[in-house]
């Protein structure tokens, strides 16, 4: 692995750990590379990834690669086959998760949430964790989207760019402007309440 894309992933790890978006060991991310993607361990310290925390495995399922892995590797593979993601990060936003129990979808109000997000949309399949009906649904509204939330779940953001690093800061990025927005929208709401 390059020391940059090392780099990349570490600094994300830990940024969304601060920002109280993934606790210690929660959420994963990853990068295409040529003809598979590099994709952090299971119950990996995020905040303080090491280079044995990131495997790179095949775009299709290989049971002996595939072994220790984040379990939502499926999600991360049937989203690089059926769109155009060269990185994608999925993360617990709370302000998202909490939103998601009662939109189908969100649509920001504030000025930079719209310029990224047109809508966000919130997906309930029937198993909304690291099972293929899960990978279906993400897979289907990141094509149209950038951005999707698993009610109950998390967040997942897809980015694109020159290179793989690039690629996953732009996933991140909109994986923070996602949480400010919806934040935002929550407060708002409470307010209009409130009055």
């Amino acid at each position: 692995m390059r020391a940059k894309l090392l780099f990349t992933f570490q600094q994300i790890g830990a940024d969304l750990f601060a920002q109280r978006m993934a606790s210690a060991t929660s959420g994963n991310y990853s990068a295409r590379e040529k003809d598979g993607l590099w994709i952090t361990r299971s119950g990996a310290q995020k905040a303080r990834l090491q280079p044995e925390d990131l495997m790179f495995l095949p775009l299709e399922p290989d049971e002996a690669k595939d072994q220790g892995a984040s379990i939502e590797r499926i999600i991360h593979r049937a989203v690089y086959q059926h769109t155009d993601a060269q990185a994608m990060v999925h993360a617990h936003p709370r302000f998202s998760i909490a939103l998601s129990y009662h939109f189908e979808s969100i649509r920001p109000i504030d000025l930079e949430g719209q310029y990224y997000f047109d809508e966000i949309p919130v997906l309930a399949p029937p198993t909304r964790s690291s099972t293929p009906e899960a990978a279906e649904a993400v897979a289907l509204a990141l094509k149209a989207h950038k951005a999707c939330i698993l009610r109950g779940h998390g967040a997942f953001t897809k980015g694109q760019g020159e290179t793989p690093e690039a690629a996953l800061l732009k996933a991140y990025s909109l994986m923070t402007s996602l949480e400010e927005a919806c934040e935002i929208l929550f407060y708002e709401r409470i307010w209009a309440q409130a009055r």
